[in-house]
C-alpha cells in the first residue's frame, strides 16, 4: 500500500526571518494527517538548502518514490516550503497529477480545479515576488551599513581582526608585521613571489591555514590587496547562487564600491612600488627559455625510478639555466617515497646532448644499441613493496570517496575538496607509475628491427640541420624509456658532467 508523504524545507535565511523551523513543519504536517487517522507517514526534509532550485535531495527523492508508484498523497506546510520560483511549484504540482497523488497544503488546500491553479499560481508568484523583496532589502540594508562605515561581514581578512561590536576591522600586530615583511621582500629586496615563500619557509613561518610552505596564490593575493594601505572596498562582488552547492562571484561596476576605511597596514608608496615590482617579475618570468628538452617524458631517474620533470631556474643576475629534475623531489609532499629523492638535477643541454651522440653513434654502428641497454639481473621481490602501494591506493580511494562526501555535506568548502582532491590524484597517478617500474609489463616484439631503424634515419643525421623538434622525434621514434644518475660531485653549472645512461627500445 503507497505511504504519505511529507515535504519539508528550510533554510537558514528562512529560519532567521519567517520563522519557517523544520519542527514546526513536520509537527504541523504530522498533526494534519494524525487527526486524519493516517500514520503510515515518511518524512522527505531539505535542510538548510534554497528552493530556488529543483535539484534537492530530499526532493528528488520524493519525486523518484512518486513516478514509482510508492507514495499515494503529499503534505507540504505551505507553497513556498515546495519552491521559492513559480514554475517549480507547477512542474512539480503537476508531476502529482499525472501520478495521481494528492497534494495539500497546510495553509490552504491545492484545488487542482482550474480556479484552484489560478489561486496556486498567485500564491506562487506572490510568494516569489516575496523573495525577491527581500533580497532587495537586504542588499539595501547592507549598502546603507556600508556608506556608514560599517563592514557587517568578517571576511577572515589576514592581517586583522574582526570587531562584531563596532562592525570594523583592528590590527592583528603580529600579522601585521609579517604583511610588512612580505611587502619589503618584494619591493626592496626585488624577490618574486617564489623567492618570497622560499624565504617564509627558510624562516618556518606557517602559512595562514597552518602549511609549512605558503601557498604562492595566498602571497599574491596579500601582495595585491589594496585593503592594506586604509580602504576596505564594500559591495565590490556581486555574489549569487548557481546551483544547490554552487555559486557565481563577479565584479560590479567601480561606481558601485564603496569604500570604508580601515587602520593602514602599508602605505601606498610602498603598495604601488610592490606592483611595480610584480609587474617586472611577471615579465621575466615568462621570458621564453629555448631548450628543446628532447628527453620529455621519457627520462627517469636513476636512484628512484620515477619520472624526472623539465624546469628552469632563473638566478639572480637574471640567467637561466635549464634542467631535468627528478619528480620526487620537487613534489615529495605528494609523492610516496616518504622522504625526498637523493638524485642530483640533470643540466638539459649536456644530457640532451650525451643522450643524442649516444644513439646517433648507435645508428652507425648498430651493435652498440645494446651497450647501454639495462643488465638483467635477478628480479628482486618486491611484492611486499606492491602490497604497501595497493593498500595505501585502497586508502587514498576511500579517503577521496570520504571527501566527495564531505562536499556533499557542505562540510568542507569547494575550494578544500578542489585541493585535497589533486593532491590524492597525484598520488594514485604516482602509486601506479611506481607499480608499473615494479612490475613492468611484457613488451612486444618490435615489428622492424633496430638494424633496419638506422638505415632509414642515418641519411636524415648525415644530412645536418635537424631541428630540435625532428631531434626529439627521432629519439623518441627509438626509445621507449631513458634512465640517467648524475655521477660528477660537482655543484653548479660544469663543463662536463658525467652521467650513467641506460635506456630501453620501442
Amino acid at each position: 500500500m503507497p505511504d504519505v508523504a511529507i515535504y519539508c524545507r528550510v533554510s537558514t535565511e528562512d529560519q532567521a526571518k519567517t520563522g519557517y523551523s523544520l519542527d514546526d513543519q513536520i509537527a504541523s504536517c504530522k498533526a494534519f494527517l494524525l487527526n486524519k487517522g493516517i500514520t503510515n507517514i515518511i518524512e522527505y526534509i531539505d535542510d538548510g538548502i534554497s528552493g530556488k532550485f529543483l535539484d534537492r535531495p530530499a526532493l528528488t527523492a520524493l519525486r523518484d518514490d512518486i513516478a514509482a508508484g510508492r507514495i499515494d498523497s503529499v503534505v507540504v506546510y505551505d507553497p513556498d516550503r515546495l519552491a521559492r520560483k513559480l514554475s517549480i511549484q507547477l512542474l512539480v504540482a503537476e508531476e502529482m497529477e499525472k501520478s495521481k497523488v494528492a497534494l495539500h497544503f497546510i495553509t490552504g488546500d491545492y484545488d487542482a480545479s482550474p480556479e484552484g491553479r489560478l489561486f496556486f499560481s498567485m500564491r506562487g508568484a506572490i510568494a516569489e515576488f516575496e523573495k525577491a523583496k527581500i533580497l532587495d532589502r537586504t542588499l539595501r540594508g547592507k549598502r546603507r551599513k556600508a556608506m556608514q562605515g560599517k563592514i557587517m561581514q568578517d571576511f577572515k581578512l589576514y592581517g586583522y581582526n574582526y570587531d562584531a561590536e563596532k562592525c570594523s576591522y583592528i590590527i592583528n600586530e603580529k600579522q601585521a608585521t609579517l604583511i610588512r615583511d612580505i611587502f619589503r621582500l618584494v619591493s626592496d629586496k626585488q624577490l618574486s613571489i617564489e623567492g618570497v615563500q622560499k624565504e617564509l619557509k627558510a624562516k618556518i613561518i606557517p602559512s595562514p591555514t597552518g602549511k609549512a610552505v605558503w601557498p604562492t596564490s595566498t602571497i599574491h593575493n596579500i601582495l595585491r590587496n589594496e585593503t592594506y594601505t586604509g580602504t576596505f572596498m564594500s559591495m565590490k562582488y556581486r555574489q549569487q547562487r548557481s546551483g544547490i552547492k554552487s555559486r557565481t562571484i563577479e565584479k560590479r561596476p567601480k561606481e558601485e564600491w564603496i569604500p570604508i576605511k580601515v587602520p593602514e597596514i602599508i602605505d601606498e608608496v610602498t603598495f604601488e612600488r610592490a606592483q611595480k615590482q610584480l609587474k617586472r617579475n611577471a615579465v621575466s618570468k615568462h621570458k621564453p627559455v629555448s631548450a628543446p628538452f628532447l628527453l620529455r617524458g621519457i627520462l627517469f631517474c636513476g636512484v628512484c625510478g620515477r619520472r624526472m620533470l623539465a624546469h628552469h631556474c632563473r638566478f639572480r643576475d637574471g640567467s637561466y639555466k635549464t634542467y631535468y629534475q627528478c619528480s620526487a623531489h620537487r613534489y615529495a609532499d605528494l609523492r610516496n617515497t616518504g622522504v625526498k629523492c637523493p638524485s642530483k638535477s640533470l643540466p638539459s643541454d649536456a644530457i640532451d646532448k650525451d643522450v643524442w651522440g649516444k644513439l646517433v653513434d648507435a645508428f652507425k654502428s648498430p651493435e652498440k644499441i645494446k651497450k647501454y641497454a639495462p643488465k638483467k639481473l635477478a628480479q628482486p621481490d618486491y611484492s611486499e613493496e606492491i602490497i604497501r602501494l595497493n593498500n595505501l591506493e585502497t586508502e587514498l580511494i576511500k579517503r577521496r570517496e570520504t571527501i566527495v562526501k564531505w562536499f556533499g555535506q557542505q562540510m568542507i568548502s569547494e575550494k578544500e575538496s578542489d585541493e585535497e582532491l589533486a593532491k590524492i590524484r597525484s598520488q594514485l597517478v604516482d602509486i601506479q607509475e611506481r607499480k608499473n617500474i615494479l612490475r613492468p609489463e611484457e613488451k612486444a616484439t618490435p615489428e622492424i628491427s633496430f638494424e633496419e631503424m638506422a638505415k632509414a634515419i642515418l641519411p636524415l643525421i648525415q644530412q645536418g640541420d635537424l631541428t630540435p623538434d625532428e631531434m626529439r622525434n627521432i629519439i623518441q621514434s627509438v626509445l621507449a624509456k631513458v634512465t640517467a644518475t648524475r655521477l660528477d660531485q660537482q655543484k653548479g653549472s660544469v663543463s662536463h658532467p658525467k652521467f650513467k645512461i641506460t635506456w630501453e627500445m620501442i
